[in-house]
């Protein structure tokens, strides 16, 4: 089923300086990126709410437009992930935004306290430009990153919001909770799930992390974090997702989603190292 669509011109979009990002700038400001109304009642739960982690992105892909992989929207006009979501002609062709329920037309739940919330039509875009990491090795997933510059800038609401690039060297995530959120295939021989998922994960150092990966031919190594899932499973269609961490309530992505031993094994799942591409994010983006 088809949802609500809106297709919004940039020529359209105006600036408010100081509350959202100004036509093109670089980042978000850190004023308003990685905050989320939902953090004020599900921040502890391990069920997701139709207005948490706004910054998830669908992408998709052929002329069905179907979800193969995760983005994490980090301005108005760029969407962070893996190279290997970008790269060997997978016919990517479009960036879906505010997504809940991605059968439904139109997204509602009910909440005890709130009462019903409808979140706002979903927005999409078709591809502006894909510049993966140059020197991306699919085999090792080494430089496994990509930016996607959309056909026009994302209008913000509480459902589309950007998350905070990570301050280098700043964060210490070994005691942290993290999350991580997708509409990934809930196991092996599965659909890609109807709603967003939320999943909780933990710090995995890389010395118990290369035990489980060192016959693979992959070495994950500082490039890389490793985190293993308390609640649910990653698996296919998340592969680009964000890894997530709160800082105060303001929503880091630390990683990004590259590869686990199998869909629901009790093993780490390896991420890219945000921390050490911030420098080469920027350098992608125009204004």
């Amino acid at each position: 089923m088809v949802k609500n669509v809106i297709w919004i011109p940039s020529s359209l979009l105006l600036c408010f300086t100081g509350f959202i990002l100004c036509a093109n700038d670089r980042l978000a400001s850190r004023r308003f990126c990685g905050y989320q109304h939902s953090d004020e009642y599900s921040r502890d739960s391990p069920n997701v709410t139709i207005n948490e982690f706004p910054w998830v992105a669908q992408l998709l892909y052929d002329d069905k437009r179907r979800v193969r992989c995760t983005g994490s929207l980090i301005n108005n006009r760029y969407v962070l992930t893996s190279a290997q979501c970008v790269s060997n002609n997978q016919n990517l062709v479009g960036v879906r935004l505010g997504d809940f329920n991605r059968t439904s037309v139109e997204d509602c739940v009910h909440h005890t306290i709130f009462g019903e919330e409808c979140s706002e039509p979903v927005q999409e875009f078709e591809i502006d430009e894909i510049i993966p990491h140059p020197k991306f090795n699919k085999s090792t997933s080494e430089d496994d990153i990509a930016v996607i510059r959309l056909s026009h800038n994302a209008q913000y609401t509480d459902y589309i919001r950007p998350i905070c690039l990570p301050i280098p060297g700043s964060r210490d995530i070994g005691d942290k909770e993290l999350a991580l959120s997708g509409w990934g295939i809930l196991g092996r021989l599965q659909n890609i799930t109807e709603v967003k998922k939320k999943i909780l994960a933990s710090f995995v150092g890389l010395e118990e992390c290369n035990a489980v990966y060192n016959k693979s031919g992959r070495t994950p190594n500082e490039n890389n974090i490793c985190a293993i899932e308390k609640t649910g499973r990653s698996c296919h269609g998340d592969g680009g997702g964000p890894l997530m961490l709160s800082v105060r309530n303001q929503w880091e992505v630390v990683g990004i989603l590259l590869y686990g031993v199998g869909c629901g094994m009790d093993a780490p799942s390896v991420y890219l190292n945000v921390a050490n591409y911030v420098e080469w994010i920027q350098a992608q983006l125009k204004i």
